[in-house]
């Protein structure tokens, strides 16, 4: 049982002592004494102004990201944003890497130039007034960062030293589902797949079994291993890395989409070829081993990949 009453707490390092309240509006103005902003849209209004006019100051914009804002809220008491930078260097970096590991590992908010490239800065949203103006709580942030960044420009030039294609025999060692076989076995089906669909469409015959070939080689990189979100992205700067064809660089980032609805749907033929041979291969096989979506569960994800199907094709006319 969880007891309840009259008394609360503060804000653990600002306030001390047991606070007494005897309404909500008394709860509300005493914890905002103790340095608590008990609502949600205030302290979110805070961390959107505050940061807006950092950001200005910079000459930069903040990289819109309404979830992490919202993870951002729920996790501090009393908002105190402050301006981080780190070296140039790491600029060099993809920047959805870069994006990536601030805001999954370490929860900044990206800071862009007029041109939506990133910059060295970032914002990190403190829990906390400090005596220095927040010198060291920057400090502190900024050298676990600059530990992140260096991890992914380490993989990221290990990555570049292996083409694409010669990761392809790794991806026998990756099992995609016991009865559907190996990564490996999938790419099989999805480059004769690509390549009939593209026939069909009376598009290009030989990029988009090239593209389905190499569409899941990212999946045993360095840098997607540690930042799995950027799969897809990553094979497509290795591609032209590799002087593979644009087309088909842009095809292995697209190969996913859409994911979900508020995601944009492929528009090159390529792309849309091998989008479509990723879904329509994952749809026929989970439904011949039986593993068929219920009203409660699909964990493989089979809803999404029949309604990028439809919306692939109707968008595309």
């Amino acid at each position: 049982s969880v007891n309840c009453g009259n008394t609360t707490q503060g804000h653990r390092f600002l306030s001390s002592g047991k606070i007494e309240v005897s309404n909500f509006a008394d709860y509300r103005e005493k914890l905002k004494a103790a340095h608590v902003l008990l609502a949600r849209e205030d302290r979110k209004a805070i961390i959107s102004k505050q940061s807006q006019e950092l950001a200005n100051k910079e000459g930069l914009k903040i990289r819109e990201d309404e979830a992490l804002f919202e993870e951002i809220v729920g996790l501090v008491e009393w908002p105190v944003p402050l301006v981080g930078t780190f070296e140039k260097e790491y600029l060099d970096v993809p920047q959805e890497v870069l994006i990536s590991t601030m805001r999954g590992n370490q929860k900044y908010i990206a800071l862009l130039d007029d041109a939506g490239k990133l910059s060295n800065k970032f914002i990190v949203v403190a829990n906390m007034i400090t005596e220095d103006g927040g010198k060291q709580v920057v400090a502190g942030n900024e050298k676990v960062l600059r530990a992140r960044l260096s991890d992914a420009k380490f993989f990221w030039d290990q990555d570049r030293r292996q083409k694409l294609e010669s990761r392809l025999p790794a991806l026998e060692q990756i099992t995609f589902h016991q009865k559907l076989g190996t990564v490996r076995d999938r790419v099989s089906r999805l480059h004769s797949l690509a390549q009939e669909i593209a026939e069909l469409l009376g598009y290009d015959g030989k990029a988009a079994p090239r593209a389905a070939e190499l569409c899941k080689a990212d999946l045993t990189s360095g840098v997607v291993y540690q930042f799995p979100e950027v799969q897809g992205t990553m094979g497509r700067y290795y591609a032209l890395h590799d002087k593979e064809k644009p087309e088909v660089a842009q095809a292995i980032a697209e190969h996913y989409k859409p994911v979900g609805a508020n995601d944009s749907c492929p528009t090159a033929p390529v792309s849309i070829a091998v989008a479509l041979a990723d879904k329509l291969d994952a749809l026929v096989g989970f439904f011949a081993i039986d593993e068929k979506p219920t009203g409660s569960k699909d964990p493989f994800a089979l809803r999404r990949a029949a309604l990028g199907v439809i919306r692939i094709i109707l968008e595309n006319k």
